[in-house]
């Protein structure tokens, strides 16, 4: 019983001592965000008539986000939205010229979980963090139309029976931020993110719609890299 007691009583000192040294903290600002969504190719390759059609999506956000942190976690939410372009690009032999440009916009919900290693540099008010882990880019609305109303979302979305919801995407993150002391309990946050995204729904079933293809034709869908800016003040709890 005693060995018992005494093991408690070390494990509750260990304890204590870990998490002494975890630092939470708080706080939010603004942010910008911007890359391919994803995209589908076709390719039709035969001696003499070979040719390929590339389709892709790019979105640019500007929005806020709050983050909240442990000293080796960051969970950050952000709701942005902006610009939005959906383009396809027509090769053939040598030439290629674009087609098909719809312009538009979009609302969305990114939450992300990221591990990080902060170590102080110079007197110790400025802290350095690499930063990698993984994020969910839920889109709530996307909308747009051709210059000529000839193509637009709705007709996209009908055409494979899928909604705006079916743009989002799991994204892979890798980069760093910095925090800036200002006192004790406040800072300046800085991080910069660069991404890959894997490709949304709309464009599997894009892909999975025309999959019954001949010998000499094959489509593909792709991700897409982009990148973000975070700039907030923190507060540490």
């Amino acid at each position: 019983m005693k060995r018992g007691i005494l093991v408690l009583v070390l494990a509750a000192f260990v304890a204590g001592g870990v998490f002494a040294q975890v630092q939470l903290s708080a706080g939010g600002g603004l942010l910008f965000d911007g890359g391919r969504v994803g995209g589908a190719v076709y390719e039709y390759n035969v001696p003499g008539e070979a040719y390929s059609l590339s389709y892709a999506l790019n979105h640019f956000g500007f929005g806020g986000w709050v983050f909240f942190d442990a000293t080796f976690a960051q969970l950050s939410i952000a709701f942005m939205g902006g610009p939005a372009r959906f383009g396809g690009i027509y090769s053939c032999c040598c030439s290629s010229h674009e087609i098909t440009l719809i312009n538009g916009s979009f609302l969305a919900l990114d939450i992300s979980l990221l591990g990080r290693v902060p170590f102080t540099v110079g007197d110790g008010n400025i802290s350095i963090f690499p930063l990698f882990g993984f994020g969910y880019n839920l889109v709530l609305s996307s909308s747009g139309d051709h210059d000529d109303d000839e193509w637009n979302w709705n007709m996209i979305f009908e055409l494979f029976n899928n909604s705006a919801a079916d743009l989002s995407t799991f994204r892979i993150k890798l980069g760093f931020g910095s925090d800036f002391d200002i006192n004790e309990s406040l800072f300046f946050r800085a991080q910069v993110l660069g991404y890959y995204r894997f490709a949304p729904r709309l464009f599997r079933d894009w892909v999975e719609e025309d999959a019954g293809l001949g010998p000499n034709e094959r489509v593909f869908h792709q991700g897409g890299f982009g990148g973000s800016i975070k700039l907030g003040i923190g507060f540490r709890l």
